[in-house]
């Protein structure tokens, strides 16, 4: 293989087809009957699905066998059913079908249980050629696993008239270098690969307002601009060996003003211009002759016979074969057409199969047909197309990415769908937001409503839904709903992402008020997520516009945006495929000869919105899945989350069981848990790490230093790096509570029913404490004789004096640190302490029925018994949080305290928290690591040396490892209803399940 620009051959190719000797081809046409010959001019359309109107087998196994047609177009149905369809039919013929399919965008566009991949026009945006060469190989493939041998793709119709009723975002754009340019990485991936690729539609129907489909449209233009524009992708094509040709139904008066003649009938625009003129000796197909921009005007059979008279060489959806072939055969006795123009259109369809395998045909294996056009290869191609072609084309104040979070209010609108639309969902992975719906068409008083609600916010994040990818319907946008968009952006900054075709822009009119336009071409989920994540910043925006979308935004724009650095949520598959395709890796798909057998696909009227835009994924974690429902079975906990990411794409997130082993609400990506200790270091260790960058914390100073103790108190004397690794000779825990039990009720000195001055520390629900009893536990702390064993013990204490230590070094309380420098800019959504305060109680589980302490069910209220008793904030627990939330924190820190492009803490800092400072103790400062005797902590053996993280007594764990950039994250309640349930630990889950992650994914290094 060459790279790309190697190659620099002017020199025109042979079609594909007629590259190579044709032994069989010419053996087969030497026993054909004229009939016969005749037959193999015919590709019949046939559906596999059994509810179709056009559904019919018996009259298909007709056709093939009494009048020997020579090709089948498959339409609509599904893939296990058109190969067993094929098979049937291929073993009815001793001359092979040839098989072919209208799949511009993939199986998807046709059959169920199979990718949709995007249309042209977002390929278009994508600006980069090498994938799109890679598409056209994955559809080769795919097309061949399937037994099809002909693709009628690319469309290479220079599409530059906004109002298009067919080809529209068919098309790869308007500038006809880049249309061509495109069109050969297609086609180049199809042929290179052993499927004929047809280009569509001749003489170039992107320039018209009338849908061939019901009515002849005018391509009014003068010889000059068709040969400049027109039939400029079609000249250079084929120099490059294209192998077939689609001829459109339309009126061309500058080379043929024959009255309703049509291209496709018309010999000058066939046989003149096409074949003598521009030189083309490959395979010409004609459109459907079902439609009306021919069948209006002719006669079955009459059609058919103009057809071949004009040069073409395969009829596609004749309405009526017998009467056509008889007419072909009385045109041939009285002279009208040559049988030497018959033998010629035979030959070109009988070399098109031997290049395409049929001289060894085999039946289509249907074992793993699914798997197989669903690979991890093509479910990651598929999503790379996407992320390629987001485009942003105005980007006013850099609002994209959205990157300063601190102190904004947010707000995302769905217009035309659910508020819990996949887009919204995705923009909530990556910051703290309220969500909206809003009609397409709402009325006054809901606008009003909509607006006065908005204005409250800093910046309102709207996406426009469930758009059509029809012209007549104005693709699904609405005048209202942009009027509506841009008054809210008198009082607020907007964002507004178009799930829709560009040309709608010009339909929105004014959008001055909008300060980002962020264009995504197509509404389906996958584009929802990423185009998500290009505005968030988890992702960089690369499109550019492949059409003019109005005055103000021309073909060619696009605002590059920064990325990365964010977590993204994508399919396990993803990782399939490493990283962008540098230079040095892409050849010139021109110089490669095709190997193996070849395969194919058709074109017809699917501008229909019910269109398959779904792929289909696989799981490769089933053993996570299993390990994680077995804790459920076997009490371990009632529901729990588990949460992978590789590279810092989430590959893994799945949620299990329900809240509470009483009922059935099950547990979902906004179910918040109680860390318990890993607050230790998304809190307590974030803070103290903060300190040290500001100058204001020094480890190796002593707790003296920065907090008043008694004279003589051994505390003052502790060395703080000791104390954050465990082996400061504390204590492990004291029972605070017990201390305020009287005669098994709690004393009524102490404690509140509800909230008084003097009282207004939380315990739980109905429960609050005296405010001074913060020193009391801090005092009890201090009375506690301290160990002169000076080797690893784990204690809690002392976190409470980082609290203090924060609290006294800052000014502010340790929740409001972490939050201020932490949370809001990370984004986060869930992660707070006393989350009662600010979420719903539906999306908290319930952790122990705490018959010893509070006598209730611990529900939004920190299940240990001393950090409730500080008010729910403690350096030690206290902290809630979701899973992705959590997971952002660790990616933070694997990331050496980078995030969406913001140093948090410095590389050096981190380092230092996350080493091993004393012989034989395996904690670093704050941070739990890998055990020194391998199988003996908390984390299995595959974690790397420098992995870090922690567990929590409520049944949690999280863990980073920056040698394989995974990041585990397991949270569960197995304290609810009861503490002493120990199943977690003794089944090994948390440990079991992080195992499987390192094996699916890998432990090697990044």
């Amino acid at each position: 293989m060459l790279l790309m620009g190697q190659a620099n051959s002017s020199k025109s190719q042979k079609a594909c087809f007629l590259e190579t000797p044709t032994p069989w081809a010419d053996s087969v046409f030497k026993q054909l009957t004229l009939e016969q010959k005749i037959g193999q001019l015919f590709m019949v359309a046939a559906w596999s699905d059994p509810k179709h109107k056009d559904y019919d087998p018996a009259g298909i196994q007709e056709l093939i066998k009494k009048y020997n047609i020579g090709g089948l177009i498959f339409m609509q149905g599904s893939p296990y059913r058109q190969a067993k369809l094929t098979n049937q039919y291929q073993s009815l013929t001793e001359i092979p079908l040839l098989i072919a399919m209208d799949a511009e965008w993939g199986l998807g566009m046709r059959l169920d249980s199979t990718i949709a991949y995007p249309r042209q026009l977002t390929l278009g945006a994508s600006n980069n050629d090498s994938l799109i060469y890679l598409f056209g190989c994955e559809m080769a493939r795919q097309l061949k696993r399937l037994g099809v041998h002909v693709s009628f793709s690319p469309v290479v119709d220079i599409n530059n008239n906004p109002k298009n009723p067919v080809i529209s975002n068919r098309a790869f754009g308007e500038d006809k270098e880049i249309v061509t340019s495109q069109s050969l990485m297609y086609m180049s991936g199809l042929q290179n690969n052993g499927v004929l690729a047809c280009a569509k539609h001749f003489p170039g129907h992107g320039d018209t307002e009338v849908d061939s489909h019901k009515d002849l449209p005018l391509i009014g233009f003068n010889k000059e601009r068709l040969d400049s524009l027109e039939l400029y992708p079609y000249r250079q094509l084929i120099k490059k060996g294209l192998g077939s040709v689609m001829t459109a139904h339309l009126y061309v008066p500058a080379i043929d003003n024959a009255p309703n003649v049509p291209s496709t009938l018309s010999p000058k625009i066939i046989n003149g211009l096409l074949r003598d003129e521009m030189k083309f000796d490959g395979l010409i197909f004609t459109d459907a002759m079902n439609m009306q921009g021919v069948a209006k005007y002719y006669s079955s059979g009459e059609a058919d016979l103009q057809a071949l008279i004009a040069g073409n060489d395969i009829i596609l959806f004749s309405q009526n074969i017998p009467l056509a072939i008889e007419k072909i055969k009385a045109a041939v006795d009285s002279g009208l057409i040559s049988m030497k123009s018959i033998n010629q259109h035979c030959m070109r369809v009988l070399k098109t199969k031997e290049w395409a395998g049929l001289n060894h045909i085999q039946p289509v294996d249907t074992k793993g047909l699914y798997d197989d056009l669903n690979s991890v290869e093509a479910q990651v191609l598929r999503r790379k197309l996407v992320e390629q072609s987001i485009t942003v084309i105005k980007n006013q104040e850099d609002l994209v990415p959205l990157n300063a979070l601190s102190g904004k209010r947010i707000a995302v609108v769905s217009v035309g769908a659910d508020k819990d639309s996949p887009f919204a969902r995705s923009i909530s992975h990556y910051c703290r937001a309220d969500f909206f719906s809003m009609e397409k068409n709402p009325g006054f008083n809901a606008s009003i409503a909509l607006r006065d609600s908005l204005s409250k916010y800093d910046i309102v994040i709207a996406g426009l839904l469930n758009t059509s990818n029809k012209t007549s319907k104005n693709f699904g946008v609405t005048n209202e709903s942009a009027r509506i968009l841009n008054s809210i952006g008198e009082d607020t900054k907007v964002i507004l992402a178009v799930f829709a075709n560009p040309y709608a822009i010009d339909i929105l009119k004014d959008l001055s008020n909008i300060e980002t336009i962020v264009v995504s071409y197509q509404d389906d989920e996958m584009t929802e997520e990423v185009t998500a994540e290009v505005i968030t910043g988890a992702i960089s925006a690369r499109g550019v516009l492949p059409v003019t979308a109005c005055n103000d935004f021309a073909q060619g724009a696009g605002i590059c945006t920064n990325g990365g650095n964010r977590l993204r949520w994508v399919e396990p598959e993803f990782l399939g495929l490493s990283g962008n395709i540098t230079p040095d890796q892409i050849i010139d798909p021109l110089e490669v000869k095709p190997s193996g057998n070849p395969s194919g696909d058709y074109e017809e009227d699917m501008m229909d919105d019910n269109i398959n835009k779904s792929g289909a994924s696989q799981d490769a974690l089933v053993r996570i899945d299993q390990i994680a429902k077995s804790g459920i079975t076997k009490g371990a906990y009632p529901g729990c989350r588990v949460l992978v990411s590789k590279d810092g794409n989430v590959v893994y997130d799945k949620s299990f069981g329900t809240l509470n082993w009483k009922d059935n609400e099950p547990v979902n990506t906004n179910t918040m848990y109680d860390l318990a200790s890993i607050t230790k270091v998304a809190s307590s260790t974030l803070a103290a790490m903060k300190l040290v960058d500001m100058g204001k914390l020094d480890v190796e100073k002593k707790l003296g230093d920065y907090l008043a103790f008694p004279p003589g108190n051994p505390y003052a004397d502790v060395v703080i790096k000791n104390m954050l690794s465990h082996c400061a000779g504390f204590t492990p825990w004291i029972p605070f509570y017990q201390h305020t039990i009287q005669n098994g009720a709690l004393s009524t000195d102490i404690y509140r029913t509800k909230e008084e001055p003097g009282f207004s520390l939380q315990v739980a629900n109905g429960i609050y404490i005296i405010d001074s009893y913060r020193d009391s536990i801090f005092n009890t702390i201090i009375s506690t004789p301290i160990s002169a064993e000076r080797n690893y013990n784990y204690s809690d204490l002392g976190y409470y004096f980082i609290q203090r230590i924060v609290e006294k070094q800052s000014g502010v309380t340790l929740d409001q640190f972490v939050k201020d420098n932490f949370y809001t800019p990370l984004g986060l959504t869930s992660m707070t302490y006393n989350p009662l305060k600010t979420d719903n109680r539906s999306n908290i589980a319930p952790t122990e029925n705490d018959q010893t302490f509070r006598s209730q069910l611990l529900k939004g209220y920190v299940h240990d018994q001393g950090a409730a008793m500080m008010g729910g904030v403690a350096g030690h627990a206290g902290l809630f949080s979701t899973a992705q939330d959590l997971a952002v924190v660790m990616q933070m820190l694997m990331d050496k305290g980078s995030y969406g492009g913001k140093q948090y803490i410095s590389p050096e800092t981190i380092l230092l928290f996350n080493t091993r400072h004393f012989s034989g103790n395996r904690r670093g400062l704050g941070f739990d690591k890998p055990s020194l005797t391998p199988g003996n902590g908390s984390t299995c053996r595959q974690a790397g040396n420098l992995s870090f993280g922690h567990t929590g007594f409520t049944g949690t764990m999280c863990w980073a490892d920056p040698e394989t950039g995974i990041v585990f994250v397991f949270l569960s309640n197995r304290v609810n209803p009861d503490a002493e349930n120990k199943k977690l630990q003794q089944l090994n889950i948390r440990t079991e399940i992080q195992a499987e992650a390192y094996k699916a994914f890998g432990s090697s290094t990044k």
